[in-house]
């Protein structure tokens, strides 16, 4: 499954599509080849530790892109494969293959972004916890467990609360009671949380400032935002205003509906096998509950406190879910009519997902494509560090040119005293835009230049 995974992602993502913002941001904190971007108060180092073996050695795109590919394979096979040793067979596979096959996990794999990622480590987490409370274990499944919520909490800092906090209620349970589980959770989370906190005392003033902070750039709150995600399951990358992430889909919500319910059977089916005298799967069926609970307890935050929905967000929950879907995909016994039946699913499954990503593919490379050009035209212009471009997508054509990049979701009644004050420090400072009139006031005095398609550049000298 790891080995096909990999081989999709070669094929159907183009390793040569440019970075998105988020993946900038990251990137640009240890590329020595170009000026750090803004890294604010809600964003940890995980991601940029996990590139900067390739990026510091080369500015390729490319080269990054299959790095990614390839240690997300192994990270899916690690991952599932904690999973083995509690529930042996093929049931693990099929969960691997069903959580692979999603446009998410393909579209993501070589993506610089951390939830993928986070999947991983919540995978390996419960598995390594569930192989923890075993009588007799050893020392191995605790360093294990440790090392998967250190990972997560350097990726997420907060998501790794949400993972923690049903494994800590899973200690509670008759027979599970294990102190040294209980040291790895602590000890993950205070490892994974350190260069967070210690960064929010030198930037930003002390975990609490940092933390709220957060809160206000993640618009962190009550709210109820299952909706958005419904709709975003269909191909928006952020569902955020201004950004239109349309209606929702029928196919999806129909998908996301079949999951929870899917879920529920695998428990069911995994009760009826374990009950088996032949079993030897320990701890159970308890250990697919223990899957789902930590599935939609890290779900929980991005579906009711934060005021905006992306696809990715979800990652970790459709990772863990798997476990006991592929119990109700892959059980045995069953009648040829549902078993052919389960075919017929697991076909649409592939079939929606791969439509999605073609759609999804397809816009990022428009997109990104557009930044590759706008950039160029730019160096056309000698535009040269040192330079700061400003404007829609900036961060991205900035990144492209050497420059800073101070980037805009909707222009300003007057541009900020960092852009309005760069030229006096020697900085050559672009606005760009693509668009038709000129979309602020205050570009009317700059000096503006044609720019290929809509896109338009104004000057200030």
């Amino acid at each position: 499954m790891a080995v096909g995974y990999a081989v999709v992602q070669l094929v159907a993502v183009a390793p040569g599509m440019g970075l998105g913002w988020d993946e900038v941001v990251y990137v640009s904190q240890v590329d020595p080849r170009v000026p750090a971007a803004e890294f604010i108060a809600p964003r940890a180092r995980g991601i940029t530790l996990l590139v900067a073996p390739v990026v510091l050695v080369t500015s390729s795109t490319e080269a990054l892109r299959v790095y990614l590919c390839l240690l997300s394979a192994l990270g899916l096979y690690a991952s599932f494969g904690v999973w083995l040793r509690v529930r042996p067979g093929p049931v693990v596979p099929v969960a691997a293959l069903l959580f692979a096959s999603t446009w998410l996990a393909l579209f993501y794999g070589n993506e610089a972004m951390p939830n993928l990622w986070v999947a991983f480590g919540a995978v390996a987490a419960t598995g390594f916890f569930l192989r923890c409370v075993r009588p007799g274990a050893g020392r191995g499944p605790a360093a294990g467990l440790a090392l998967s919520v250190a990972a997560v909490a350097l990726l997420r800092p907060p998501d790794s609360v949400w993972l923690v906090l049903p494994l800590a209620l899973a200690l509670a349970r008759p027979g599970w009671r294990c102190r040294r589980a209980g040291i790895a959770l602590v000890a993950g989370l205070a490892v994974g949380w350190a260069d967070w906190i210690v960064e929010a005392y030198v930037r930003f003033g002390g975990p609490a400032a940092r933390w709220h902070a957060a809160g206000a750039a993640n618009e962190t709150g009550l709210h109820v935002s299952l909706l958005d995600h419904v709709r975003a399951l269909d191909g928006p990358l952020l569902c955020r205003p201004p950004a239109d992430c349309g209606p929702v889909v029928t196919a999806w919500l129909l998908w996301l509906i079949a999951v929870p319910a899917l879920a529920l059977l695998g428990l069911y089916a995994a009760r009826r096998h374990d009950r088996a005298p032949t079993t030897r799967c320990v701890p159970g069926p308890a250990g697919g509950v223990l899957a789902a609970g930590c599935g939609l307890a890290m779900a929980v935050p991005y579906a009711f406190l934060v005021g905006y929905a992306a696809p990715r967000f979800l990652l970790p929950a459709y990772a863990l879910l798997a476990l006991p879907v592929a119990h109700a995909v892959w059980s045995p016994g069953r009648r040829p009519a549902l078993a052919g039946l389960v075919a017929a699913g697991v076909v649409a499954q592939v079939v929606l997902q791969g439509i999605t990503l073609d759609k999804v593919v397809t816009g990022g490379l428009a997109r990104r494509g557009a930044d590759a050009r706008v950039a160029r035209a730019l160096l056309a212009m000698d535009v040269r560090p040192p330079c700061l471009v400003y404007g829609e997508r900036a961060v991205m054509i900035a990144y492209r040119m050497g420059c800073h990049g101070y980037p805009v979701l909707s222009w300003p009644e007057e541009a900020p005293a960092q852009v309005r004050g760069a030229p006096g420090t020697g900085t050559r400072v672009v606005a760009v835009d693509r668009g038709g009139p000129t979309p602020a006031p205050f570009l009317r005095p700059w000096e503006e230049a044609g720019m290929p398609g809509r896109w338009h550049a104004y000057e200030l000298r």
